[in-house]
């Protein structure tokens, strides 16, 4: 990514699966757009009926949809904020999880400024933003793919999704992005900090 100077995205789908795994990378919830609460569940047989709702005290129960064919290639970045003179305020081991390298984009504007330029010119359908948590027992309505289950909070994730791709895995070609990062092993993340030099 930083010597060739792109990003790389990978169908939004390859995210989701039922299987938890220690980077966080897989979630069952990934692709939901929809988020139901249901308070009152019946199981019914030809000789039965089963009221979840009078069995269990305080029944609360979830129903989602989630898109199957999404066409939709997703790259992942995390958000980092830094005080002056200070560790990182909420640092999360997990994300050590993610790879032995990290790409630190140093001048985030201009890092946006590169990116639509390369959008415009290749004509994509792209957006960008910060993820939202959820607590999927409290939301009762629709979610986008900006939304994520609140166990992943750590990772501040910031989404760009690009739009009506059928390949696997897509790049997006970045001229200038060498000019404003740097990388650094992973391991190194937790003792990144910024200081004042002196005059």
């Amino acid at each position: 990514m930083y010597e060739n100077e792109y990003l790389f995205f990978s169908n939004i789908k390859n995210f989701r699966s039922p299987k938890p795994d220690n980077t966080g990378r897989l979630d069952r919830k990934e692709l939901n757009v929809n988020n139901k609460q249901i308070i009152r569940l019946t199981l019914k047989t030809e000789e039965k009926e089963i009221h979840f709702h009078k069995v269990f005290r305080n029944f609360n129960g979830q129903f989602s949809e989630h898109l199957v064919d999404p066409r939709t290639h997703c790259c992942s970045l995390h958000w980092l904020e830094f005080e002056i003179d200070r560790d990182l305020a909420a640092f999360d081991k997990k994300l050590l999880e993610l790879g032995d390298k990290t790409l630190l984009i140093l001048d985030w504007k201009r890092f946006f400024e590169i990116l639509d330029k390369a959008v415009s010119e290749q004509n994509l359908g792209i957006q960008g933003k910060k993820v939202s948590y959820y607590d999927p027992k409290e939301v009762d309505g629709e979610i986008s793919l900006f939304h994520k289950d609140d166990r992943f909070q750590y990772q501040k994730e910031f989404r760009i999704l690009i739009y009506q791709l059928t390949t696997p895995s897509s790049t997006l070609n970045l001229p200038g992005l060498k000019e404003i990062s740097t990388v650094i092993e992973t391991k190194h993340l937790k003792t990144l900090r910024i200081m004042k030099e002196k005059n």
